[in-house]
C-alpha cells in the first residue's frame, strides 16, 4: 500500500466521513498518521492518551476510509499494524457554500490559550500583509472586493475519550 503522499492532495469525502473526522482528537490522529505510519500504541504514547481510546478512534477512521493499514509486522508473535492517513485535506462536494463564498478552511485542533492568542495575532498580521500587497499591486492587477473573516471558537461536539 506504500504510496507517495502529497500534502496538497485533497480527498473528497461524504457526510458520514465528514462527521467521522470532525473532532480535534481525530484531526490530530489524521495529521500524525499522515506524516508517518504508526501503530495505535505508538500513536497513543506520542499523544499521551489511553491506547484503547486511540485504537477505537483509529478503527472509526479506518471504517470511514480515512486511514488505511500501510504495513503489518509480526514481532515476537505480536502482529503490529501501521496505519497511515490517506490525506491531510478534505472536501465534501455535497456541502453547499453560501452566496459569494470564494474559499475557506476549517480545522478542529487542540490549542492552549497562548497558542490561540498567537494564532489570532498571526492571522491579523496576515490581513495587514495582504492589505499592503494589495495596495502595491493596485495599479498592475485587476482587483475585486472581498470580505476576509476568521473565527476561533471552542469545539462543542461530543468526543468519546
Amino acid at each position: 500500500m506504500n504510496k507517495d503522499f502529497d500534502k496538497s492532495e485533497i480527498m473528497e469525502i461524504n457526510w458520514e466521513q465528514q462527521k467521522a473526522i470532525s473532532s480535534p482528537l481525530r484531526s490530530r490522529l489524521i495529521a500524525l498518521l499522515y506524516e508517518q505510519p504508526m501503530t495505535p500504541k505508538q500513536t497513543a504514547d506520542l499523544m499521551g492518551k489511553n491506547p484503547g481510546t486511540i485504537y477505537y478512534h483509529i478503527q472509526q477512521l479506518v471504517k470511514h476510509d480515512i486511514l488505511e493499514v500501510e504495513s503489518v509486522r509480526t514481532e515476537k508473535g505480536i502482529v503490529e499494524k501501521f496505519y497511515r492517513a490517506k490525506a491531510m485535506s478534505f472536501n465534501n462536494p455535497e456541502q453547499t457554500s453560501p452566496p459569494g463564498y470564494v474559499d475557506g478552511r476549517t480545522a478542529n485542533i487542540y490549542l492552549s490559550k497562548n497558542l490561540v492568542a498567537q494564532l489570532s495575532e498571526d492571522l491579523e498580521n496576515l490581513f495587514y500583509k495582504y492589505g499592503h500587497l494589495s495596495y502595491k499591486e493596485k495599479d498592475t492587477e485587476e482587483q475585486l472586493s472581498y470580505s476576509v473573516e476568521f473565527l476561533i471558537k471552542e469545539f462543542s461536539g461530543e468526543e468519546k475519550e
